[in-house]
């Protein structure tokens, strides 16, 4: 099920320094029903290394693929904040890529194909890649070509052979959950034609470190990613890196974009500006690390107290959004149902199961009014400025949000964030 990784998936080396040790966690997308946790055991250690010579960040501990996603519990959030994101970005693709009338666009782990569907309105063929039966089939469902299987060297030549070059490649924040990122390249060689633009969407390690994003650390992330290990992974390849572009979603991201060396497009700036950029925040030196470690304590501490404080005091206290992220962050502050009467996510997956290690139930969103608890923890505290702004009846009625990330803190109504 697990194995230790002894090497840089970027650039090889071996080079490997702890940084980051927060015990031992289970998954963060399995959300089983009640009858079904007694004999769980997928609680594994989570342990982040840093490699000192290309400073990707990265999991020790690789769990097998098919256990992760197999059937998988996440889908593409469908907020306000993610279709106005997935629709300028898919704006931005297309105008990058300089393809002709009705482009060919290939989306790597698709999910529902909720990014395919902004393509299809923009007049493109499309095709979904994703490995989880249960979310290739929704898909599916709603108009979205989609195959059932993981993306690597094998398969790449048999996407091509049935279905033809893409004219844009895209991967959306799984390039992080892929072990052999050489066998990636090696699957976008087979792929790609001369002038295929190539983009993956990643949480960047830049802010990763700058605000404490320590929930980002599950064990389907086994990279976090920095610009120059792109460039240390790149070096010798096909591919070159021809352009950054920076988003706020997901806490702050990055989409790279890559094209065949032979294709002559020279890199646009932004790249050098995020090489510098990570060059002064000094992401390949240990002692920053150890500043980000002691901050991820201080939060592991101080929330945990806050919300037990609120309990003492005979406040009922949830949670919103039962995110992977959300997981991490109580499994590691040692969190559980007695902690938080549950968790409302409008997920139907999830709703009716508990959350993975703190088993914390999961309800509708429907609960929020119909319930009104005193506090709701934002799990999903990337979609807090949304989340805020929306439920303002819940405000209203005396109901306030805690904000965990980058330190934990009440949200005051009106005033908001």
């Amino acid at each position: 099920m697990i194995h230790e990784r002894a090497d840089c998936r970027a650039c090889g080396s071996s080079r490997l320094e702890t940084i980051l040790d927060l015990g031992r966690t289970a998954l963060a997308n399995d959300f089983l029903p009640p009858g079904e946790i007694a004999g769980y055991r997928s609680v594994l250690p989570l342990r982040l290394r840093l490699c000192r010579d290309c400073s990707l960040v990265q999991l020790a501990d690789v769990v097998d693929p098919q256990v992760l996603y197999s059937r998988y519990a996440y889908v593409t959030s469908t907020s306000r904040t993610m279709d106005a994101h997935l629709a300028a970005q898919a704006a931005h693709v297309i105008a990058a890529a300089g393809a002709g009338p009705h482009p060919r666009v290939l989306e790597i782990a698709s999910n529902t194909g909720v990014y395919l569907r902004k393509f299809k309105t923009l007049g493109c063929d499309v095709l979904g890649i994703e490995p989880a039966r249960n979310i290739a089939a929704l898909a599916a469902r709603d108009g979205v070509p989609t195959r059932t299987e993981f993306f690597d060297s094998k398969s790449a030549a048999r996407i091509r052979d049935d279905w033809g070059e893409p004219d844009v490649v895209l991967g959306r924040h799984v390039f992080a959950h892929i072990d052999d990122l050489r066998d990636l390249i090696h699957g976008l060689d087979a792929l790609a034609g001369a002038r295929t633009l190539i983009g993956f969407e990643v949480p960047y390690l830049a802010e990763m470190l700058e605000n404490t994003e320590f929930d980002t650390v599950y064990h389907e992330h086994l990279s976090y990613v920095p610009v120059r290990a792109l460039q240390a992974l790149l070096a010798g390849t096909p591919f070159a890196l021809e352009r950054i572009e920076h988003y706020p979603i997901h806490g702050g991201s990055i989409l790279f974009e890559l094209r065949r060396r032979s294709a002559g497009v020279a890199p646009h700036p932004s790249v050098a500006a995020a090489l510098a950029r990570e060059a002064e925040l000094k992401l390949g030196d240990p002692v920053t690390w150890k500043g980000f470690a002691r901050r991820v304590g201080e939060v592991r501490r101080q929330l945990p107290e806050l919300i037990r404080g609120l309990k003492k005091q005979g406040k009922r206290v949830i949670g919103y959004g039962a995110s992977a992220k959300g997981n991490t962050l109580l499994n590691t502050s040692g969190m559980t149902a007695q902690d938080l009467d549950y968790i409302i996510d409008n997920t139907p997956f999830k709703q009716g199961k508990l959350a993975p290690g703190s088993w914390i139930p999961v309800r509708a969103p429907e609960a929020l009014l119909a319930d009104q608890p005193d506090y709701a923890l934002l799990l999903a505290w990337n979609f807090a400025p949304e989340i805020v702004a929306r439920e303002t009846e819940y405000q209203k009625r005396g109901g306030r949000f805690i904000v965990p990330i980058p330190e934990p803190r009440i949200v005051e109504f009106p005033n908001g964030l």
